[in-house]
């Protein structure tokens, strides 16, 4: 199916702001950002190992990398759009990427599917659909025609259709190409998913689930609750008695491990200083834009990655910058700050204004103690830093040299600006009471010990412009980068050992957990390296690949075949816990015969004599669907809990953490007529979900026989 082109519709639209009502050109450009948005040059560079490289295949049929990256950039700018952004993190890029190419391989899939089924859409059933059902069109497309109450305009509507402009006739097409494919899937959908059956009996067992209601008393024995450590002794014969009776549960599929090294893309020095002198050029126009004439809101969402934000700012708003936070507690109107460099990316500020707010916050510096093995000690320790802060040290020097909380390295005990409630009661209440200057100390709360400075007191808030960016990797930088992981692995291929290459180039080298067939590898995007450690030979190599963090280059280490799990590597971790869970079940079972033997006139309470290790909950409006928090979903338990009568005491019920005793008190019985009322519904919510099943899994099957060539990691 066509696409609308982004650049066309640019110059289309251009046209139209000068002959259409405006109205219609916003229903148009929205519409066609829907399109894009729902439909799909990569962002990050389509770098291929060579011009004869496969990006991608499905079935023999080619997807086509520039027109790849071309969605995705679209994806991407409408994101921008709707999230008031303008930059995206790699990980949103990514989740754009894998979007795509999951709808161009869905869509690939899907065309085969129609053709083989005869599944066509003709020109008159759109017509109809536009001209004589637009009630029933699509959201995307309908709801640009409803006014501010949510209904459908149909004199909007049908000006847009009466409109025989070229550009308007261009926006119907793409408006049929649209509704054509929303057609033919929802026709594939209705084929596929038309063998969905449905039985009386699943509809009265979703009433029940749903409506019938229980009240009752239980008490729960864990097994976690056993003190005998005896239970925990089990013997060798144990264990492989319980792996060869339950062996099918340690069923192994293939599976392969690698070695493998990654090439930091991470931004250097360069590009550091390439964002900083870029922001310096900023300045003199900074200083120059104004709100009055919109320059400066053009300088800011032009070139910060958060638009202008023309509201008064509280200070911690601004916890993740507190350089820029200290720069306007000490600014005056109008000024511009130099580049600031803080934890969230550089900066340059312009302050436009600021008042008194209703909110006071404190600025403070702190010392952190840890507990430690010593309290005491801790204690000693947290004090005497407080005589050499009270002498005049200076105190940032002294947080990096001995606080034990992580960040001072970095902020030297900075904790920024922060009102009452950020911080826990027993730090808070001292701090608030200090002056400027003062240091308190040492106050002890659950995370240690706390020397604190009081750096300053305010009730400011501000108006500003901030042109903010975040350093990232240039494309010289991970160009560079890619070039090692290539003459990496070429070495590799020529048989060159990887550790020992690893050494000469100062990267580090490791291992993956055993990763099956129907597996990933983390940290890398595709299934393409589990498909490729599957079908080569042990040393065989593979990259670079473009992973998480930089570029990969794997080296299959070991193969292991389909079967079972070895004993021995499981009979520890998996096999021991459950053979000793079941030792404590068979354990706990004569407690809770005891239990239940001590219970006399259907009273749980009257066991607490002999059992007050136990105690008596209670559950109210349970129902299988919403179970009772304390217990959980507990199937066993709820196949016997349903069936009781009001008034009776069941026996010990296992369940997945325990012995129950239920003693049921009240429970609803049946209604036939509000079984009638609802079973109509009840059936529709079945159907559709059963229908959704079975389409989902018969998408899964025709991808899993697809034969998908995936080369998305080669190409960045």
């Amino acid at each position: 199916m066509a696409k609308p082109k982004r650049q066309r519709s640019t110059g289309i639209m251009n046209k139209m702001r000068d002959k259409m009502p405006i109205i219609i050109i916003f229903l148009i450009v929205a519409f066609l950002g829907t399109i894009i948005f729902e439909w799909g040059m990569n962002y990050l560079g389509l770098r291929g190992s060579g011009d004869k490289a496969i990006f991608g295949k499905v079935n023999g049929q080619e997807i086509n990398p520039q027109e790849f990256g071309v969605e995705v950039n679209k994806r991407i700018e409408n994101q921008k759009q709707q999230s008031k952004k303008n930059e995206l993190d790699d990980q949103a890029i990514q989740q754009i990427r894998d979007q795509v190419w999951n709808e161009h391989v869905q869509r690939i899939l899907l065309d085969e599917e129609c053709r083989k089924l005869g599944v066509k859409v003709t020109d008159e059933e759109i017509t109809d659909w536009v001209y004589k059902s637009p009630e029933t069109l699509p959201e995307a497309l309908k709801k640009y025609f409803v006014d501010s109450t949510g209904n459908f305009r149909m004199d909007i509507y049908e000006s847009a259709l009466k409109d025989t402009r070229p550009e308007v006739k261009e926006f119907w097409v793409s408006v049929e190409q649209y509704l054509r494919e929303t057609l033919i899937q929802s026709k594939l959908y209705t084929i596929i998913s038309g063998a969905a059956g449905l039985s009386e009996g699943e509809v009265l067992q979703k009433y029940k689930d749903e409506n019938i209601r229980a009240n009752f008393d239980f008490i729960l024995m864990d097994i976690n609750t056993l003190t005998d450590t005896n239970l925990n002794n089990v013997s060798e014969q144990e264990l492989r008695d319980y792996y060869e009776k339950n062996k099918n549960d340690f069923k192994q599929e293939e599976a392969v491990k690698f070695k493998y090294v990654i090439f930091s893309d991470a931004p250097t020095l360069d590009d550091s200083n390439a964002v900083k002198r870029d922001l310096e050029d900023l300045i003199s126009d900074f200083k120059a834009a104004l709100i009055d004439d919109s320059t400066l809101i053009k300088l800011v969402n032009d070139y910060s990655q958060t638009p202008l934000n023309q509201e008064f700012q509280k200070p911690n708003a601004l916890a993740q910058s507190p350089f820029v936070s200290n720069f306007l507690f000490s600014a005056k109107k109008d000024e511009v700050s130099n580049v600031i460099i803080d934890q969230d990316g550089y900066h340059i500020v312009k302050l436009l204004d600021s008042k008194e707010g209703d909110e006071t916050y404190l600025n403070a510096e702190h010392i952190l103690i840890n507990f430690g093995t010593d309290t005491v000690a801790a204690k000693k320790k947290a004090e005497d830093i407080f005589k050499r802060a009270k002498k005049g040290e200076n105190f940032g020097d002294l947080a990096v040299q001995v606080s034990e909380d992580p960040s001072a390295k970095s902020n030297k005990g900075d904790l920024g600006w922060f009102n009452k409630g950020r911080m826990v009661k027993e730090f808070e209440e001292p701090v608030f009471k200090a002056g400027v200057g003062d240091i308190v100390g040492p106050l002890k709360t659950q995370f240690g010990f706390h020397i604190v400075k009081i750096k300053g007191r305010s009730s400011k808030e501000f108006k500003f412009a901030d042109i903010k960016k975040a350093v990232t990797a240039s494309g010289t930088t991970k160009s560079i980068v890619r070039d090692k992981a290539t003459e990496f692995f070429n070495n590799v291929e020529k048989g060159e050992i990887m550790d020992s290459l690893a050494k000469t180039q100062n990267v580090m080298v490791s291992l993956t957990p055993e990763i099956l067939k129907s597996g990933t590898v983390p940290g890398v995007q595709s299934k393409t390296l589990v498909t490729f450690g599957i079908e080569n030979k042990i040393n065989k190599a593979e990259g670079p690949l473009k992973v998480q963090g930089g570029y990969g280059v794997y080296q299959i280490i070991e193969k292991i075949p389909e079967g079972f799990k070895n004993y021995d590597s499981i009979k520890m971790t998996m096999i021991k816990p459950k053979v000793a869970a079941e030792k404590r079940f068979v354990a706990m079972l004569a407690t809770a015969n005891d239990v239940k033997n001590k219970i006399t006139n259907s009273d749980l309470n009257t066991m607490g004599t002999f059992y007050p290790q136990f105690k008596v909950d209670k559950a109210d409006s349970v129902t299988v669907s919403k179970p009772n928090p304390n217990i959980g979903q507990d199937y066993a338990l709820s196949n016997v809990i349903f069936n009781m009568k009001p008034g009776e005491v069941s026996a010990p019920i296992k369940g997945l953490r325990g012995y129950y005793i239920i003693k049921m008190k009240e429970i609803t019985a049946f209604d036939q007529n509000d079984y009638n009322a609802k079973s109509i519904d009840l059936k529709k919510q079945l159907i559709t979900s059963k229908q959704q099943s079975i389409y989902q899994e018969w998408m899964t099957a025709i991808q899993a026989k697809a034969n998908i060539i995936d080369n998305r990691d080669k190409f960045q």
